[in-house]
């Protein structure tokens, strides 16, 4: 028993510390743009990777997702959920960049 509360606890504490981590750097990217001399198109790809290693980070550390035994059915709940909101995310993307080639005059 109190070797799996152990095993909780270190693993909340190295998902915090991850996740603290990836907060930090992607701050420090934009905070300090002298340090980091990247152009946007960079910055962008940097933040959007720091933002899915977050959600890993925090899907595994703090929702278990990995850790459960028996049915995947939460793993399973979970992937379609993360499907719906890619494709809402994906289709709004695609939706606003069609309408700014169609609709601004150039």
């Amino acid at each position: 028993m109190k070797e799996d509360m152990h095993a909780k606890l270190s693993s909340r504490i190295i998902g915090f510390v991850s996740s603290l981590i990836l907060t930090l750097f992607a701050f420090a990217l934009i905070a300090y743009p002298d340090f980091f001399p990247f152009n946007l198109t960079t910055n962008v790809s940097l933040l959007l990777v720091f933002a899915v290693l977050q959600s890993v980070a925090q899907s595994i550390f703090f929702l278990n997702v990995l850790g459960e035994r028996g049915p995947r059915w939460n793993l399973i709940v979970f992937a379609s959920t993360l499907s719906i909101i890619l494709i809402i995310v994906i289709g709004a993307i695609w939706i606003m960049h069609h309408l700014d080639t169609n609709m601004m005059p150039h």
